[in-house]
């Protein structure tokens, strides 16, 4: 719990510290991701769905931060007599991201992720992306995981987000 507190607390102070700077676009991006479970989690599962929530400042023409969370729901799989469950993870991450041209972006998810089910609550909670991105919309791939003790989702996929423009 005192991860995801400090977690809060650096997401604010980068959000203020930003609205101080009052320069670039902040983006409000709703979108959905689709990939196939890898590791831990592909013997269980065999696709992953779900939706994204985000709100970026891009602060200069190269780097932007921001907030992050949504849902991926890993749909649980039949082996016989033996049916996996679905689980879930939530994500409350700080969103960082490189732009080297104007629409290619380089970029990571980094924060805490809280499973739905099972034993563990959540841990350690990470996504890179390489995409494309307009004023409009986004489109990227990833890669997404969970460092838990004992058991560590992750997988590959691809993704759509759409950009609400906030301000300038």
């Amino acid at each position: 719990m005192k991860k995801v507190i400090l977690l809060v607390l650096a997401i604010t102070s980068f959000s203020i510290a930003n609205a101080q700077v009052g320069e670039g676009t902040n983006w409000l991006k709703i979108g959905v991701h689709g990939g196939v479970p890898v590791g831990d989690v592909s013997d269980i599962s065999n696709f992953a769905l779900g939706f994204d929530l985000k709100y970026q400042f891009l602060n200069t023409e190269s780097f932007a931060i921001g907030a992050s969370t949504g849902y991926t729901n890993y749909f649980g799989e039949t082996e016989g007599l033996i049916e996996y469950s679905d689980f879930g993870i939530i994500p409350l991450a700080g969103l960082f991201r490189y732009y080297p041209t104007e629409n290619f972006f380089l970029g990571a998810d980094l924060g805490y992720g809280f499973l739905t089910e099972g034993d563990e609550t959540g841990g350690f909670y990470y996504r890179p992306e390489v995409g494309y991105h307009n004023d409009s919309w986004n489109i990227f791939a990833y890669y997404q995981g969970l460092s838990v003790d004992n058991f560590s989702p992750a997988s590959v996929g691809v993704g759509v987000n759409y950009n609400i423009i906030q301000g300038k």
